[in-house]
């Protein structure tokens, strides 16, 4: 009996403790559940979010003409083609995104520029519509006109109100049509994204969008206080859009200069030779008889010579007339006004061989010897077709025009005396 009831209080001491066992046991195998459960939720959200290229395809292929603007956070999103469209039209950085979900190209700016960025968007002719940020598993796309028209991506029923995501295009009337006929649309300017004192202009010819031009002070003050017009600007910074072509039969008979010699080839060309300091340069090229000439075409030059309003007589005879030793090179070299000069000498350095050419001003003084160079004593020498007045207003007329105005200054000088 003794040993059954001594059994019996061990039984009593243990039976308590393996209840708590089996209780830990039973909460931990819970918890590990709960555990499991939670985590296996969790992957099941991860799955169902989609990434935000997989968001830009599915909503592309219902409005593949629209801009769509991703809210993400305090920033909004554009992808791929899209974003390099808004990079164009904001002047906003363009980026290639580390994580590949996030698609090729990514270009972003704060939420609080949507109301100036929007209107920009929108007067560059681009549709756009907002996509808001995953909301309990649904996403919304809203329209720039009005944003309580959201519709769920999850709601295929309400396709019938695409028309409401995206307005319909309807043609815009030319604010210009060019001596070419040529439609100018979207002309505007626009403050830089970088620099706000700094702003462009820029517009679009016959659908084709305008590299944006940066504005002077004057001009942007002007459009500003609405005292400028559009073809004034167009005209200031598209001048060679604006002017009257060439016809493409009068551009290829317009071979001849004007001494009669025929250009036997031009043409314009890029230089891709890295030796060469002009290295990424537009340069002319031409042969007119056994001459063979290059140069660095200047930013006008090169323009009217793609809108080809220029002909290929006229752009040989601007750029090597000189070197051609044509008349019509040294028409444009004149005196300052109010220039009066007594003598012009051109001599020779017998020392070094070299011709000098320098004025006598009179009363003024005489200017200092300048260098001759070779094509220009051929032309007043030889060719015959450069006169003394013309080189001295080409090689001295900012000297000229520094003693005319010390002389000036003298007297006013010794007016207030």
């Amino acid at each position: 009996m003794a040993g059954k009831k001594k059994q019996e209080e061990v039984k009593q001491q243990v039976t308590p403790q393996n209840e708590q066992d089996a209780n830990s046991e039973k909460k931990a195998a819970t918890s590990k559940k709960a555990k499991n459960a939670a985590d296996e939720g969790t992957e099941k959200v991860k799955e169902k979010t989609p990434t935000l290229e997989s968001q830009y395809k599915s909503l592309k292929e219902k409005h593949p003409d629209a801009v769509l603007l991703f809210r993400r956070g305090d920033f909004y999103h554009t992808v791929n083609e899209d974003a390099k469209k808004t990079s164009e039209i904001l002047g906003i950085t363009l980026t290639r995104p580390e994580k590949k979900s996030q698609g090729e190209f990514l270009a972003m700016f704060p939420s609080t520029a949507l109301d100036v960025y929007l209107p920009k968007l929108i007067r560059a002719g681009a549709r756009v519509a907002i996509v808001d940020d995953i909301s309990q598993g649904k996403e919304q796309v809203v329209t720039p006109a009005s944003k309580k028209d959201a519709i769920s991506q999850d709601e295929p029923k309400q396709d019938v109100t695409k028309e409401q995501l995206v307005a319909e295009k309807t043609p815009r009337e030319p604010q210009m049509v060019t001596v070419n006929g040529e439609k100018v649309t979207h002309a505007h300017a626009f403050q830089s994204n970088k620099d706000p004192e700094t702003w462009y202009f820029t517009a679009r010819l016959d659908g084709k969008q305008l590299r944006p031009m940066k504005m002077s002070a004057e001009d942007q003050a002007a459009y500003q206080k609405k005292e400028s017009s559009i073809e004034q600007l167009m005209k200031t910074y598209y001048p060679s859009k604006v002017e009257k072509k060439v016809s493409k039969e009068d551009y290829v008979a317009a071979n001849k200069l004007s001494d009669g010699r025929v250009i036997e080839k031009m043409n314009v060309y890029k230089e891709k030779d890295e030796s060469k300091q002009d290295v990424g340069r537009y340069k002319l090229y031409a042969v007119v008889g056994e001459q063979r000439m290059s140069k660095v075409l200047s930013f006008a030059d090169l323009n009217a010579y793609f809108d080809r309003i220029t002909t290929p007589a006229e752009l040989v005879e601007k750029n090597f007339g000189e070197r051609l030793h044509l008349a019509s090179a040294y028409e444009k070299y004149k005196l300052p006004e109010g220039a009066k000069v007594e003598d012009i000498r051109i001599a020779k350095d017998r020392k070094t061989n070299q011709w000098y050419i320098s004025a006598d001003m009179g009363t003024l003084g005489t200017t200092s010897k300048k260098p001759l160079q070779y094509d220009d004593g051929f032309s007043y020498f030889t060719a015959k077709t450069a006169s003394r007045e013309q080189l001295a207003a080409k090689y001295l007329s900012q000297e000229i025009k520094g003693l005319i105005a010390g002389v000036q200054q003298e007297q006013k000088a010794g007016i207030k005396m």
